[in-house]
């Protein structure tokens, strides 16, 4: 008799690796720039609003944007993080007001959830997985 495989459990992490990988397909260069610094360093996904503040946010599209190592650097030393508000309120208004709003809320990433959501990311289905964390937070 065989033995049953067990489906391999997924992590947050795990899963936040494959969005971000998602991120950087679609952005392709460092997006979030300062106008002062040149790009340097690895792209990398940098999150609006923190992972650990905000973790019904951590796998939004519209909260995750490629940097260089460089500008990530500023923008997470705090050394001139306006550059990111800006961004923001020239490219994306409405995400950023709805982001706002919802920051409080607590999703729970069960293992169903991650699945979904790994499945969108690595599809590149980025539209498809803000209108499902957007359905998550706005039904917590």
């Amino acid at each position: 008799m065989q033995k049953k495989k067990k489906a391999k459990k997924l992590t947050a992490t795990k899963v936040q690796t494959i969005v971000n990988a998602a991120i950087r397909r679609r952005d392709g260069e460092c997006i979030i720039r300062d106008g002062r610094h040149p790009c340097a360093g690895v792209l990398t996904a940098s999150h609006f609003y923190s992972v650990g503040g905000n973790g019904c946010l951590r796998f939004y599209p519209y909260n995750i944007f490629t940097q260089c190592f460089g500008h990530h650097g500023i923008h997470e030393r705090n050394q001139d993080p306006v550059f990111y508000h800006d961004f923001m309120m020239r490219h994306y208004p409405n995400e950023l007001a709805w982001m706002e709003v919802a920051r409080g809320h607590v999703v729970k990433y069960d293992q169903e959830t991650l699945h979904e959501i790994k499945l969108l990311a690595e599809t590149d289905d980025l539209d498809g997985l803000s209108v499902y964390i957007a359905g998550k937070i706005e039904n917590s």
